[in-house]
């Protein structure tokens, strides 16, 4: 199992390490916004990993993203040098927070988890998934990678699917040039010709798509069967009890990507949880800035939580 790792390493660390699994950017390891949190993390006196999910890079739900991660968790607390505690903590944004959840919840990794931070994650998917497909206050860029990543299950949708993909890719870079941590990005254009290639009917299809919320609701009963494999595989409220390890959850009160009732209602089936909702925070936020000082209190309160108990 070849998985590209940054590995940072402070002067003096805590013996247990921290696995931070990026989110869904097409950066992966390198996005700016990464690292400075885990830049800030290893600041705090501990090792940070961070693994590279191909297929999360890529922008795909794939049910196999958990076995993999999985099993990279579990040859990291074999390595002695990097784990030499046998036991380490997880740390994720957003999607990727699932994927470490049900990690924390697997029968031969959970006693050696010493604690999850999880920050605008999912707990169970289909929710998030219908409110992206159908909600017309869900967040653009997420909304397109999941249709691109459904469409192409369903004959007549599949020819639009890559169309989804590149409007994906381009919304995701004029975000970057607008964010100013983001130097050097620069807008795509990937979409236009990628429509173009489709027959009339199908450009017709894909506007419908994106501005019918109605449509998208049909849609949605028609791919809904084809997503048991990553409903089973990111569903986090099923496994919750077998969380043992202490979980910081924190989410955003207006996430427009995940809906913060998936950590409300995760928080409820969880032995030792301290959550965290605030109006203060975007979607997945590991950034720091003024607009949180209003919530400073329980932030430092939350995240004191999560060091402490993964230095154990």
């Amino acid at each position: 199992m070849q998985i590209a790792t940054d590995i940072y390493t402070p002067s003096t660390y805590a013996a247990n390490p921290v696995v931070f699994l990026h989110g869904m950017s097409l950066l992966g390891i390198d996005d700016p916004r990464q690292i400075n949190a885990v830049e800030a993390i290893a600041a705090a006196g501990f090792r940070v990993i961070c693994p590279e999910l191909k297929e999360i890079r890529n922008l795909h739900i794939e049910a196999a993203s958990v076995d993999m991660f999985i099993r990279f968790v579990a040859k990291i607390l074999c390595e002695g040098d990097l784990c030499p505690g046998g036991r380490l903590a997880l740390f994720a944004p957003s999607f990727s927070g699932a994927i470490c959840l049900r990690a924390a919840a697997h029968a031969d990794l959970s006693p050696h988890i010493s604690a999850v931070c999880a920050i605008g994650s999912l707990s169970g998917i289909r929710d998030s998934m219908e409110y992206l497909f159908i909600s017309e206050e869900a967040d653009e860029y997420a909304q397109l990678v999941v249709l691109a990543n459904y469409l192409g299950f369903v004959k007549k949708y599949a020819p639009m699917a890559p169309v989804f993909r590149a409007l994906a890719i381009d919304n995701w870079h004029a975000s970057a040039v607008a964010n100013p941590v983001m130097v050097g990005a620069k807008q795509t254009h990937q979409a236009e010709p990628t429509l173009a290639k489709l027959s009339v009917a199908n450009q017709k299809a894909v506007e419908r798509i994106r501005h019918d919320q109605g449509y998208r609701k049909k849609i949605f009963s028609e791919l809904y069967p084809f997503m048991e494999k990553e409903l089973q595989a990111y569903g986090v409220l099923e496994s919750a009890g077998q969380i043992i390890a202490p979980t910081f959850l924190l989410h955003g009160s207006n996430d427009n990507v995940i809906p913060a009732q998936e950590s409300l209602d995760l928080a409820a089936r969880l032995k030792n949880v301290r959550l965290v909702v605030s109006p203060f925070i975007g979607h997945a936020d590991t950034a720091v800035s003024l607009r949180l000082i209003g919530d400073v209190g329980r932030l430092i309160a939350g995240f004191a939580y999560f060091f402490r108990h993964a230095a154990r």
